[in-house]
């Protein structure tokens, strides 16, 4: 019975080590900043939640924009058809924390 404790206990810590390393590594390239990022025009707005940011055209043509976070990082760029909403990026509870706006690819 004691082996087995013992096995759970290791098992436990393995557990916790992988856990903490996984929360403690930087973030990815990604988050490397590009220049010249020229913004959106104003017919394109955003709207960001904890999980998700959003962008909508109002614009007469499709537009390929991305979102710029507040620690400087860029989002993917996504295709954003006229009069539509579309998802493009993750929420202020993300990795970046809160859009600061708009840019296009």
């Amino acid at each position: 019975m004691n082996a087995r404790m013992a096995r759970m206990a290791a098992t436990a810590g393995l557990g916790a080590a992988l856990a903490a390393g996984t929360l403690l590594t930087p973030p990815a390239a990604a988050s490397v900043p590009s220049a010249g990022a020229q913004p959106a025009p104003s017919c394109v707005t955003y709207w960001q939640s904890w999980r998700y940011a959003q962008v909508t055209n109002d614009c007469t043509t499709a537009l390929d924009v991305k979102v710029v976070y507040q620690d400087g990082a860029q989002g993917v760029c996504h295709t954003a058809p006229p009069a539509t909403t579309t998802t493009v990026g993750e929420g202020y509870a993300g990795t970046h924390g809160s859009v600061v706006h708009v840019a296009l690819c």
